[in-house]
């Protein structure tokens, strides 16, 4: 009897042996930032100077939405409508996930046609980080941050935006940055109570220029009322 008592006893031990070695704490995975799993995927688009159209799909976190957004530059504000819509395996939208937001931010740099500009304006070497913060990486979000810290038109701003988000789709940089580098030349005037400046050059991810997202830009800034 002592020894099936003990041969009992000595399986227990094994079993909760064997259980408390098996079973080990699992840790939650750290949280990360939305990961783009595809580049746009472009239906409709019309960019103008003054304005953004754009249709596409676009796949994060694993989830596939349609977006149809309209942005529009009005009386130094950049107006932006998007409406969201998930779609499932067949790209068939499921309507009651449907979503519209509306965002007005102002421009900080106002956009120029270049009057009070003094012919004498000499370009230099320049280079420059625009920093913005968009809160979604929607086409129509990231040119609207884009446009309200550069003065740069809807259209350009638009192709910088789309540009960013295919650069991480396809891995060449690991997120949506929080500012865009410019490397070209810069001239600078001055009137009464304003500057004025005009930019020629590219636009790149950051001051290392490993990904180029849009050249040979030219466009005109005003500080100042």
């Amino acid at each position: 009897m002592r020894n099936m008592l003990r041969k009992a006893l000595s399986v227990l031990l094994m079993i909760a042996t064997m259980f408390s070695i098996s079973v080990q704490p699992v840790m939650a995975a750290p949280s990360t930032a939305e990961t783009v799993n595809n580049g746009l995927e472009m239906i409709e688009q019309n960019f103008t100077d003054t304005t953004i159209y754009a249709k596409y799909y676009l796949t994060i976190d694993g989830e596939s939405l349609l977006y149809t957004e309209y942005g529009e530059i009005v009386n130094n504000t950049f107006v932006l409508n998007s409406t969201s819509v998930k779609v499932d395996e067949n790209k068939e939208p499921i309507l009651s996930t449907q979503m519209t937001e509306r965002y007005v931010e102002p421009i900080v740099s106002v956009a120029t046609n270049d009057v009070g500009f003094r012919s004498s304006c000499e370009y230099k070497p320049h280079t420059e980080t625009f920093s913005f913060k968009a809160d979604k990486w929607t086409l129509g979000l990231i040119t609207q941050a884009i446009v309200t810290v550069t003065g740069l038109a809807a259209g350009t701003a638009g192709v910088i935006a789309g540009a960013l988000i295919d650069s991480v789709a396809s891995g060449l940089i690991s997120t949506i940055p929080d500012s865009v580098y410019f490397d070209g030349e810069r001239c600078v005037s001055r009137s009464t109570g304003k500057i004025y400046y005009r930019y020629r050059g590219n636009f790149y991810n950051d001051s290392s220029k490993s990904v180029l997202l849009a050249e040979n830009v030219s466009w005109s800034r005003r500080w100042g009322h």
